[in-house]
């Protein structure tokens, strides 16, 4: 036993010496052999250890280059085989396996995200998608499959010819509000319009990236009613010389797989008017494609769903505000612990607005 574990420790030590320098793919390979001489001894080294080591380099290591080259599942069965040879606690187990997910999941929002847009900087892409910060911030630093070239303050990211794109490449939404001089679709006009343009995992219905927000003024061709100034606090002075970039946002509509507004079918009325390439994208409503009654809800008003929801007690009833607002509360999970968006987007029957 004793001879065993000098050994274990001797091989553990060099494994150490991979960890502390820059690797080539070459090391990192010389050290996943290390790992495995490493591993194939934890059994016999373990069986009677009763305080297991919070750092094992032979299994932590191993796991770190395995998804260093986008080896996820190999890193997975790295933690069942510690486990199995008694080199982790349950608790600890289930905390390195949700690591390894996070990281999983920010490595294919980055993938997807740099291959749309080929040079993106890192900073950029640390601010769009939404992942674990840290396991986004690990795998861009040691990732061998990401190429970086400096750009500025900054790196412009690129992806290895060997990286593999067979990943899920979610749903694109546009999700919209207006703010009018008024309540018809034919007469009044939109003073502001407010978008996130996002991207949404098509199964879980979660968030994965905000692609781009925008939100213009835009002055109308009549003073804007007093009454309805009241209401989103837009004035004529506020609006003097405002002018919605159509070509934009025209843009990010073709760009578009579904629309979301809250209340649609007001929503949709001013949209498709200002903007043609809106008209032949499905539109999803998130007053009336979500079983609020059902819940228990006997409002469906944006504001009274947010405060239950806890999101905020105070609306502004401005564009962009609104939109935050809208997203955030179809972050949220229903009773049955799936996503707002989830029901809305898995809805059976497509609403006509």
């Amino acid at each position: 036993m004793a001879a065993a574990m000098r050994e274990f420790e001797r091989l553990n030590e060099e494994i150490e010496t991979y960890r502390l320098k820059a690797l080539s793919v070459e090391d990192i390979n010389r050290g996943i052999e290390l790992c495995k001489r490493g591993m194939d001894q934890l059994s016999e080294v373990f069986y009677q250890i009763e305080n297991i080591p919070r750092s094992i380099p032979c299994r932590d290591a191993l796991i770190q280059f395995y998804a260093m080259m986008d080896q996820f599942k190999k890193a997975r069965t790295v933690v069942e085989n510690a486990f199995a040879a008694g080199a982790y606690h349950p608790t600890t187990k289930a905390a390195v396996l949700k690591r390894i997910d996070e990281m999983e999941k920010a490595r294919n929002r980055l993938v997807l995200c740099i291959s749309e847009n080929p040079g993106i900087e890192e900073n950029q892409v640390e601010k769009r998608l939404k992942c674990d910060k840290k396991a986004l911030k690990w795998y861009l630093a040691n990732s061998t499959l990401i190429k970086k070239n400096t750009y500025k303050n900054t790196y412009a990211l690129w992806l290895s010819e060997e990286i593999t794109l067979e990943i899920d490449r979610g749903i694109k939404a546009a999700i919209v509000d207006v703010e009018t001089t008024g309540l018809s679709k034919v007469k009044d006009e939109i003073v502001e319009i407010g978008v996130m343009f996002c991207r949404f995992d098509t199964i879980s219905g979660e968030i994965m990236e905000i692609i781009e927000e925008i939100n213009e003024l835009n002055e109308p061709s009549f003073p804007i009613p007093a009454a309805v100034t009241r209401i989103h606090g837009i004035t004529d002075k506020k609006v003097d010389g405002k002018r919605i970039n159509k070509k934009k946002l025209d843009q990010i509509f073709a760009e578009a797989d579904i629309i979301i507004a809250h209340n649609a079918s007001f929503d949709s009325g001013f949209i498709q008017r200002y903007f043609p390439a809106s008209k032949v994208v499905p539109w999803h409503c998130s007053v009336n494609d979500i079983h609020w009654k059902s819940y228990g809800f006997s409002t469906r008003k944006l504001l009274d769903l947010c405060r239950h929801h806890r999101i905020t007690q105070h609306q502004t009833h401005r564009a962009l505000d609104d939109v935050k607002l809208t997203v955030e509360l179809l972050q949220q999970r229903n009773p049955a612990g799936e996503y707002y968006l989830k029901e809305l987007l898995h809805k059976s029957k497509q609403p006509s607005y």
